[in-house]
């Protein structure tokens, strides 16, 4: 038993000393709404619905127009396709405030520009050719932005980075890990838990292993994507687009899971991601909040997200 304790107290101290590390060697972007190198688009979430709790996550879209040639002149079904680099900034449960003032001078060595974050994008999303699968395609805290409000610049304390691309083309076409792809055919989770235990009938449906051991039975070279759930009407009669993460669960509960990133999201063509979810991030939180763990599984189970208002 103690050296069970033990064997816990050394795995926490390792996981505190990486991330630790991590924030000594943060990259910084500076977002900026007018640029010409990009389309910029950021939205803020209200928490309370779906984790009652009273804060606000806060979401930047980096977005640019990609030539992939399909339809006509690069649009299919009236929508252009894009690549998406998505910054979620996340409330700080531990204090009130979720940014701090930084000057972007004393980072300057680690400034990076919008080349830099179209690399990361084409590192993480398969966009090179002979590009292996890699595990862990989403950064926490590596990467930060950085908002200039009047006179001052500002640096959130949790940062989730993660990248889409978004290529709208008929079904039967693949669409590997990172895809938006809104003409896809549309499963919800429930649906697609009844397939998944036909085909696998002893096997736990992996969305659901929250606050279980860490153990995979996905192969993440074929499985993970992002799945279609259904089409949402939204303010002004715009379309939006809801989509679910085919992830499972692999980190001990004294770990942040971030690969499973903003599991559920809401895309509108030409703004971003304009909702989602973050059931990484608060249910490491859990004992913070009002919610259990059921909770936590039905909103998976219901797609529940937060959304722009």
């Amino acid at each position: 038993m103690l050296k069970t304790k033990c064997l816990i107290i050394w795995l926490v101290l390792i996981s505190l000393l990486s991330f630790n590390k991590g924030f000594s060697h943060t990259k910084y972007f500076l977002f900026e709404e007018d640029s010409k190198e990009f389309t910029a688009s950021s939205f803020r979430l209200n928490t309370y619905p779906l984790y009652k709790i009273k804060r606000e996550v806060h979401l930047f879209n980096v977005m640019s127009k990609v030539q992939t040639f399909i339809g006509n002149k690069g649009i299919y079904n009236g929508q252009h396709d894009y690549n998406i680099t998505l910054f979620s900034i996340l409330p700080d449960l531990d204090g009130s405030e979720d940014w701090y003032e930084i000057n972007p001078d004393t980072v300057r060595s680690s400034m990076i520009n919008f080349k830099d974050l179209e690399e990361l994008h084409k590192k993480n999303t398969l966009s090179y050719f002979n590009t292996t699968v890699k595990q862990t395609t989403k950064y926490f805290n590596a990467y930060k932005l950085i908002i200039k409000k009047g006179d001052t610049y500002y640096a959130p304390k949790y940062c989730l980075l993660q990248f889409y691309a978004v290529r709208n083309r008929p079904q039967a076409f693949t669409n590997v890990y990172g895809t938006i792809n809104t003409q896809d055919s549309a499963y919800s989770v429930l649906q697609f838990e009844k397939i998944f235990k036909g085909a696998y009938p002893s096997l736990q449906f992996p969305l659901y292993r929250i606050g279980e051991d860490p153990l995979s039975f996905l192969d993440w070279s074929r499985d993970r994507r992002e799945y279609l759930s259904k089409k949402i009407t939204l303010a002004q009669h715009a379309t939006g687009y809801q989509f679910w993460t085919y992830v499972d669960w692999t980190q001990h509960e004294y770990n942040y899971d971030f690969e499973r990133g903003i599991d559920r999201f809401v895309y509108a063509p030409d703004k971003g991601i304009i909702g989602g979810s973050f059931d990484f991030y608060f249910y490491y939180h859990r004992k913070k909040l009002p919610i259990k763990y059921t909770d936590f599984l039905n909103n998976i189970k219901e797609e529940k997200v937060m959304i722009a208002e």
